[in-house]
């Protein structure tokens, strides 16, 4: 079971201990906690007060109500095992074919305890959360899904010292969407009170001391590390217990992405006069037609193999050779998590010019040497993306957590106003095949190859072609995600 102090779900924060039991604490309820020194740190270190001086998640101006929301304490949450299934199948004789392994969909339970100072502020944070569960109205995300974050433990030894990182134990789901609820349950140990199932939570004792009179009221679930309530100016609130499930469609759990390449511009690579990657596709198959085999019977061959039907080369995938950039980047293997599978994590910015012809490529690294020094053969990539075009004054992010590639661009609206646009990136395979999204089954070293075309057509004023240089300040990171099965 993860920690169960803190989650966020499409980027909204629905729990936190931490301001949970500083608004208790200014609200005279005296929350008695054990509490994790590392949360407030793993999150920047913020300081809480109120709902409104804070702009809480949940406050909301127009609703005074939402300044009365003490907030969220998880109760409970299951659904964090393996999905591994397999459905074998029965031989004619004995046995049977096992098939393969795949990773089914993901169902969370989720359990809190709301808290709020009265009734109705209760209501508003029930509204509230349900809204946030629905997703973004304002997206089109029924079927794309959202993103839910939760650290694996208490971040309390996270020194944060991993480029990239927001915190190492933080761990990502991704293509998420509500399944069932929230449904409004009772809590165990308090008194009835409200309607729907409410609990009274009334602070004992009358001396002002803080910490003083402890009442335990929430008892029926183990939460975070904040287990009862002790009197403090004799605060009062009411609270209630919510349920609700969802599905991950992307049943791994994703640590935080490792910056395994900095920032580089692409023009600090070597110039190559003629790159020719549909050459190479033809050497690679030719390659694999003629290597080295076991000697067949000379007397009585086996029956030639059925010819393959041809693969088809995406018609963007570049024909004939180009000039291009090249560099070359060494990823130590002591990067690398060893006890994971991976995906790639690639940021680019293109600046002021588009780019044409980007490739990367991944070839093992296992003893760590430098790439630069030695030979790499395109025919061992053992990954590979070719993406045929990315527009000028553009963010780029190439997401295998989500499979999914996008930019956002910075453009001029009819009225010369900047705007920011979203778009789809097309991906192109290893030599010019359908994509598959790539996954790095062992943590090792790894050797990149970036390339990118030295020019670009782009239209000058009067709507002709032109190919210019590209921007020298467009640039590349590249980063490694690890995932795991269960969490």
């Amino acid at each position: 079971m993860p920690y169960l102090g803190f989650a966020e779900y499409g980027g909204v924060e629905i729990l936190n201990e931490a301001r949970t039991y500083a608004y208790s604490q200014r609200s005279g309820l005296g929350m008695m906690c054990e509490p994790c020194d590392g949360l407030l740190p793993a999150l920047g270190s913020p300081s809480y007060s109120t709902p409104k001086g804070d702009r809480a998640p949940w406050y909301d101006p127009h609703f005074p109500e939402s300044q009365r929301v003490i907030g969220f304490l998880g109760m409970d949450m299951v659904g964090f095992g393996g999905t591994g299934v397999r459905n074998p199948t029965e031989a004619v004789g004995d046995g049977s074919v096992i098939g393969p392994l795949r990773m089914a969909h993901r169902e969370i339970h989720i359990t809190l305890a709301v808290l709020a100072l009265d009734h109705c502020a209760l209501v508003y944070a029930l509204g509230w959360l349900s809204h946030v569960l629905r997703g973004n109205s304002c997206q089109n995300n029924e079927c794309s899904g959202l993103t839910f974050c939760l650290y694996a433990c208490c971040p309390q030894d996270d020194n944060g010292d991993t480029p990239g990182q927001r915190s190492r134990y933080m761990r990502h789901f991704m293509d998420v969407g509500l399944l069932e609820g929230p449904n409004q349950i009772s809590l165990t140990g308090g008194q009835t009170g409200g309607s729907g199932g409410d609990s009274s939570l009334t602070a004992g004792g009358s001396g002002g001391t803080s910490g003083s009179g402890t009442v335990t009221q929430i008892s029926g679930g183990a939460t975070a590390g904040c287990q009862g309530f002790g009197g403090a100016r004799g605060g009062a609130a009411v609270a209630t217990g919510i349920e609700f499930s969802i599905v991950a469609g992307k049943p791994w759990a994703y640590a935080d992405s490792i910056r395994v390449v900095d920032w580089a511009k692409f023009v600090k690579g070597s110039k190559v006069t003629t790159f020719d990657p549909d050459k190479q596709r033809e050497d690679c198959a030719q390659q694999q037609r003629e290597g080295p085999k076991c000697e067949d019977n000379p007397h009585c061959p086996f029956p030639a193999a059925v010819p393959k039907v041809p693969v088809p080369v995406d018609r963007c995938y570049p024909a004939r050779p180009y000039g291009a950039w090249r560099t070359i980047k060494t990823v130590s293997p002591l990067g690398i998590p060893r006890q994971a599978e991976g995906v790639p994590y690639i940021n680019i910015e293109t600046g002021s010019q588009p780019l044409e012809n980007t490739l990367f490529r991944f070839y093992q690294n296992l003893q760590g040497r430098d790439c630069t020094q030695n030979r790499i053969d395109p025919c061992s990539a053992c990954a590979e993306l070719f993406i045929p075009w990315l527009p000028s004054n553009a963010s780029i992010q190439i997401d295998g957590r989500s499979q999914k590639a996008y930019s956002r661009c910075r453009q001029k609206d009819p009225r010369q106003r900047f705007v920011t646009t979203t778009q789809r990136i097309a991906l192109i395979g290893p030599g010019g095949t359908s994509f598959q999204w790539p996954v790095f089954p062992c943590g090792t070293g790894f050797c990149i190859e970036i390339v990118t075309s030295q020019q670009v057509t782009v239209k000058n004023a009067s709507g002709a072609n032109v190919r210019v240089n590209i921007d020298p300040q467009a640039e590349f990171s590249v980063g490694y995600v690890a995932r795991f099965d269960s969490t």
